[in-house]
């Protein structure tokens, strides 16, 4: 495993890439196809770039089957020092729609300043803003139902000598909160954990993470499931990692993404996986429709890149969104059914972004001046993995 350094890079490319949409049935991996009137994708338009700042939140709907947008037409936040942690964005719709606080590194800044009424700036305990000078860094999600953040160390190293434990910690954002703490025994033979993600409360949610073998040398990596339920914690091993290189970590941050219980995830040039979180033995699938056609659009792709070209992925209610970048690097974004059929697209550049049917006839085109073409999506666990 490579160290903590370059394993959460902050990543531009979900926003610069082509998004694919598929709708998923609440239990398994395999989609269903989308009906005629289709999906509605909320997105954040991101305006008035300069070196340093941004604005964001112009919400954006795409009604994929009556091949629309529609546009809010204010936005509802403002971003600073966007080399400095301003990005990216972890918001969730609703009214108000939740847009989590993020500080500058290294100047401690609140970097993020609200621009409308219709915002509930999230603001973690202060022990969760930033990873302690004199510690290591740990990553964090936000639980609605409690209105709470829960912080997990990115690594935990394991002893042979000694019994090792995982430290979850919850606290509610109201002034006064007390932290709950879930200590969990690591289970053995583990030489090293990396946190990869997690969700939900320390009475009913999960976190996933990577572990390296203390025995077998030059073996893939496995996943295991930390199931949170009531203040207790139960681990369960989900499979290994040689689909995707033996390791989610090394040279980039892998992508995940939430829809229902399952969470999908990706990392460099390889496939797609899939784990329902709430499974007694849930195991690493791999959904074969969309996987043929991540293939195909690792073809597609641009073919002279430096390194590998990871796929990024993100959700919005019960679509799942696939993005990779077009031969020309340019943001189109696909919505598609369960046989590949192309449904509708969205095209965004510096001064527009437009929607188009499957047939390629425009639907409705929005001009967005002082846009570089980026888009926002939605955070369903606002979960960060690099906690500075």
């Amino acid at each position: 495993m490579k160290t903590t350094t370059s394993r959460f890079r902050p990543v531009m490319a979900i926003f610069t890439s082509i998004l694919l949409a598929v709708v998923l049935v609440p239990t398994g991996c395999a989609p269903k196809v989308v009906p005629v009137e289709g999906p509605q994708i909320s997105m954040m338009l991101e305006t008035n770039f300069t070196s340093s700042e941004y604005d964001a939140g112009s919400l954006l709907l795409w009604n994929i089957g009556q091949n629309t947008l529609h546009i809010s037409g204010t936005s509802v936040v403002h971003v600073s020092e966007i080399d400095y942690g301003g990005l990216p964005l972890f918001w969730q719709p609703g009214s108000p729609v939740r847009v989590v606080q993020q500080w500058g590194i290294p100047s401690k800044k609140a970097l993020i300043t609200a621009t409308s009424k219709d915002i509930r700036m999230l603001v973690p305990p202060v022990g969760m803003q930033s990873a302690p000078t004199t510690g290591g860094l740990f990553t964090r999600w936000y639980v609605p139902e409690k209105d709470a953040f829960v912080v997990v160390p990115l690594e935990v190293s394991a002893s042979s000598s000694q019994k090792t434990v995982m430290t979850v910690t919850e606290q509610g954002v109201a002034s006064g909160s007390k932290s709950q703490l879930l200590t969990v025994p690591v289970p053995s033979g583990l030489a090293q954990i990396d946190v990869l993600y997690g969700s939900g409360s320390t009475s009913n949610g999960f976190v996933l993470v990577e572990a390296r073998d203390n025995v077998v040398t030059n073996a893939a990596d496995s996943l295991w499931l930390l199931h949170m339920n009531n203040r207790t914690g139960s681990w369960v091993r989900c499979g290994n990692l040689s689909a995707f290189g033996g390791s989610l970590i090394p040279d980039q941050s892998p992508s995940f993404a939430r829809v229902g219980t399952l969470l999908y995830f990706t990392h460099s040039h390889t496939k797609i996986g899939c784990i329902d979180t709430t499974v007694v033995s849930p195991s690493v699938m791999l959904p074969e429709e969309i996987n043929t056609l991540l293939v195909r659009l690792f073809k597609e792709g641009p073919q002279n890149a430096e390194g590998p070209l990871q796929a990024q992925l993100a959700s919005s209610s019960d679509t799942l969104i696939v993005s990779y970048p077009d031969v020309h690097g340019n943001p189109v974004y696909y919505d598609v059914d369960i046989s590949g059929t192309v449904l509708g697209s969205l095209r965004a550049d510096k001064t527009s972004v437009s929607s188009f049917d499957a047939n390629g006839k425009q639907g409705s085109s929005l001009k967005t001046p002082g846009s570089p073409g980026y888009v926002s999506f939605p955070s369903y666990d606002l979960f960060q993995g690099n906690i500075f």
